[in-house]
């Protein structure tokens, strides 16, 4: 037999399965017991916290043979075939790719038969909110008038693009982040049924990285069974996940405490040879400040955290100031934006640390000096972005060079506009980067009058010769080029020099 992953084969079956949603269990269950069930319901709510399978539940509940009651009994023909997808009377329809009015067109001429095999027939619409308007529109009448043997239940991560006229003919039933330790209990009994040995580091590290989706922890168990075989270990996690360690968190913590630069671009390298990517790295130090500011303000039991995990971190925290936590996580916040659109993600977080820490950059002149003559290149990379930065430099006065070229040439002053300042190359030139489609305007900036007027800008204001080359960014999004009030903001303002 094929495999089947460990979260379709712990799926839930019944109400009592369902992990984290109390509040909704017994609002359906009262409802079949009581005879008051809606003709349509709304189920809305984050990824994986069990929407589709409360409505197969429902479905069965109400189809079952022994029913309908509280419970499906799970063995009948009609739960079987529920359960398996085989029921011609529970119809699930995908609105992400079934989003037009002609599917809907169709679930109206069916809707009006009887149900075939049990008494009622439920349609499951999933991402309800692809649809398109018109399909909306022809959605309304069955809502309005649906035949008494007919439920609805739509789900949906988005509930807000949902039209008012169709939620308001629903009951809207709010599913909630499953907590931690609810992840935390059920991944450990999977893991105990399975056979898998799991540190305790280890299943809080996955549980934490599942963000409150039970579905998404479960796959990710999956996932690192296959990388690390039944005995799993926290650091075999890490590197799955390309997190950055507990630790090393810790450490990049005391070290921006010390204003100690070379000690963090050391955990940096630490972290990056370890298989995080620098985006990472920003993304788990942002967490860890967060942490750190809910222990500051006195919060840190409403982490999902452990309690020796909220000592330490309470503990940490009492080193920095509540001013010093939030501005980190401000500068912090800023550079994981920054990083996905700059071609050098690492030298924005770079920059964004020594910036945090640069107040005191002369008293860790000397041990900067000790990285540069350690030889490890990539060191050498964080020294020379501290010294000499030319793209850095020129960022920080784009608007004045913009200015001296619009004084000089409005022609090359609108194509200049038009790009984007992308790095400085080898060959030590300012690459100019174009969207597609924008072609025109590098032509006229590679004219030979427009460029001499762009450079001469560049001189007149930087200081330096520089020469420009333009070039046209091949993929259809916007390009990698961070913009320039972005890269203003990166670098504080100020000139690194």
């Amino acid at each position: 037999m094929s495999y089947i992953s460990l979260y379709r084969k712990y799926r839930s079956q019944n109400f009592k399965e369902i992990i984290g949603q109390e509040h909704i269990v017994r609002t359906l269950q009262n409802a079949i017991l009581n005879s008051r069930l809606a003709h349509a319901y709304l189920f809305t709510g984050p990824r994986g916290t069990g929407k589709t399978s409360t409505a197969r539940i429902l479905a069965k509940a109400l189809n079952c043979a022994k029913g309908p009651g509280a419970e499906p009994c799970g063995v009948c023909d009609n739960c079987g075939k529920i359960t398996n997808g085989h029921s011609v009377d529970v119809i699930e329809i995908d609105a992400a790719s079934n989003r037009g009015i002609d599917e809907i067109r169709e679930l109206r001429e069916r809707v009006v038969y009887a149900p075939v095999e049990g008494r009622n027939k439920i349609y499951i619409i999933d991402e309800v909110h692809m649809l398109t308007s018109e399909a909306f529109n022809a959605l309304l009448k069955t809502l309005e008038e649906p035949p008494a043997h007919t439920i609805f239940v739509l789900a949906t991560t988005e509930p807000n693009k949902v039209p008012v006229t169709i939620s308001s003919r629903c009951q809207r039933l709010d599913f909630r982040r499953i907590t931690l330790p609810q992840v935390r209990q059920h991944l450990s009994e999977i893991a105990k049924k399975e056979g898998f040995t799991l540190e305790e580091k280890a299943l809080d590290l996955i549980a934490r990285a599942g963000e409150g989706s039970m579905r998404d922890s479960i796959s990710l168990l999956d996932q690192v069974v296959s990388f690390a075989g039944n005995d799993i270990k926290a650091d075999q996690v890490v590197l799955l996940l390309g997190a950055a360690d507990e630790e090393l968190l810790y450490s990049l913590a005391d070290a921006i405490v010390r204003n100690d630069i070379a000690a963090a671009m050391e955990k940096v390298r630490l972290a990056i040879e370890a298989g995080a990517s620098s985006i990472q790295v920003v993304r788990d130090l942002v967490n860890h400040f967060r942490n750190l500011l809910l222990c500051k303000l006195g919060a840190g039991e409403s982490l999902e955290l452990t309690a020796d995990h909220i000592n330490r971190l309470t503990l940490q925290a009492e080193q920095f100031s509540l001013e010093r936590v939030k501005a980190v996580l401000t500068a912090l916040s800023r550079a994981e934006l920054d990083m996905k659109w700059h071609p050098y993600g690492r030298i924005v977080m770079e920059v964004t640390l020594v910036e945090l820490m640069g107040n005191n950059v002369e008293r860790s002149g000397d041990r900067l000096g000790q990285v540069e003559k350690s030889g490890d290149m990539s060191r050498r990379e964080t020294l020379v972005v501290v010294e000499e930065d030319k793209f850095a430099r020129i960022m920080n006065v784009w608007k004045e060079i913009l200015n001296k070229v619009k004084e000089k040439s409005l022609s090359g002053f609108v194509s200049l506009h038009e790009g984007q300042p992308r790095e400085i190359s080898g060959s030590g030139k300012l690459v100019i980067c174009f969207r597609k489609g924008y072609a025109f305007h590098k032509q006229r900036l590679d004219e030979a009058k427009n460029k001499e007027t762009v450079e001469l800008a560049i001189k007149e204001v930087l200081g330096e010769d520089i020469k420009v080359e333009s070039v046209v960014d091949d993929a259809e999004a916007a390009p990698n080029a961070v913009s320039i009030e972005t890269v203003k903001e990166m670098f504080g303002g100020k000139v690194i020099s």
